[in-house]
């Protein structure tokens, strides 16, 4: 009924959660962590020095200050989610075999690769930054929904964001700045005004479809002195308010339509 101050495990050994819920202010896992059920830890900050073995189980983080996430060291896990309204740092390649869900703001700490092994929804709901301008890129592997809900590289650059052919990217935050190149090969809604910038002069290529999430409701802007490419058409299933692309650079229409 009364959460700990701290919660600490050593070095060397294997720590087994199987209680579903672990409330401390202060968490330091420095061995293995393994899950025998379901399991959310709640509090303040997290640090997992060992590696977390997720036994085909959901994790929840729920903190409130920073929690930090090496995908070199996280395995087996079904459903992940992170929020609690801190910051959630992220490297590597993290591959859950369902859901990812980000209700925090997100840093890069290193490029980072998110996969979803069983195809589901991955949503970063918050904003999404570099921790230095143009030094680490984003990737997100699933043929389900990938929601991007805040602003990308807003504050600090990404050096490039990529989402895998098939599914669907919905652009909710309004804004996608990377140093370098951009590139979405599947479906895009816009789900609110967008602007897309590559600081860097670099290629922002849609391989799919993109279309406002309703009729006249949202437009784009493409900002980059690289090259601009639409793989699919433009506004087929909902038009755009309005599309603009900026001076320099080559736009290439290859979808047949824009609307």
């Amino acid at each position: 009924a009364a959460r700990l101050a701290a919660l600490t495990t050593n070095a060397g050994g294997t720590t087994t959660v199987t209680g579903g819920t672990v409330d401390a202010a202060t968490h330091t896992y420095s061995d293995t962590l393994t899950l025998g059920a379901n399991a959310t830890f709640s509090g303040t900050t997290a640090s997992f020095g060992g590696a977390i073995d997720g036994g085909g189980f959901d994790l929840t983080l729920d903190l409130t200050g920073v929690t930090t996430v090496s995908g070199a060291t996280f395995t087996n896990v079904n459903n992940f989610a992170s929020g609690g309204g801190g910051t959630t740092n992220l490297s590597g390649t993290i591959t859950t075999a369902g859901s990812q869900t980000y209700d925090d703001a997100v840093v890069l700490t290193a490029d980072t690769t998110l996969v979803s092994t069983g195809n589901q929804a991955i949503a970063l709901n918050g904003t999404v930054d570099a921790t230095a301008a143009g030094g680490q890129s984003l990737t997100v592997n699933t043929t389900g929904t990938t929601t991007f809900g805040g602003a990308v590289g807003a504050t600090t650059a990404l050096s490039a964001l990529t989402t895998n052919a098939g599914g669907t990217t919905t652009i909710d935050g309004g804004s996608v700045t990377t140093t370098g190149a951009q590139s979405y090969g599947d479906d895009v809604v816009l789900g609110a005004n967008t602007t897309l910038t590559s600081t860097g002069g670099q290629a922002i290529a849609f391989g799919g479809t993109v279309n406002a999430a309703a009729v006249d409701g949202q437009s784009l802007t493409v900002d980059t002195t690289g090259a601009t490419t639409f793989g699919g058409a433009v506004g087929n299933a909902a038009r755009l308010a309005a599309l603009t692309t900026n001076a320099g650079g080559t736009t290439t229409v290859n979808g047949g339509s824009v609307n």
